[in-house]
């Protein structure tokens, strides 16, 4: 199966992700960081 996750590197879309990677699914994840924008480089989520 293939899944398509937006906002990939957030809380909730990162956990998805983890989700279906166990369950072997194709995931392409899209995040814009906006986190890093509102937040500084503490908020910066490019690393997950």
């Amino acid at each position: 199966m293939k899944l398509l996750v937006t906002g990939s590197s957030g809380l909730i879309g990162s956990e998805v992700c983890m989700h279906f990677s166990e369950l072997e699914w194709e995931i392409h994840g899209i995040d814009n960081d906006q986190r890093a924008v509102f937040f500084g480089p503490q908020g910066d989520t490019r690393w997950n």
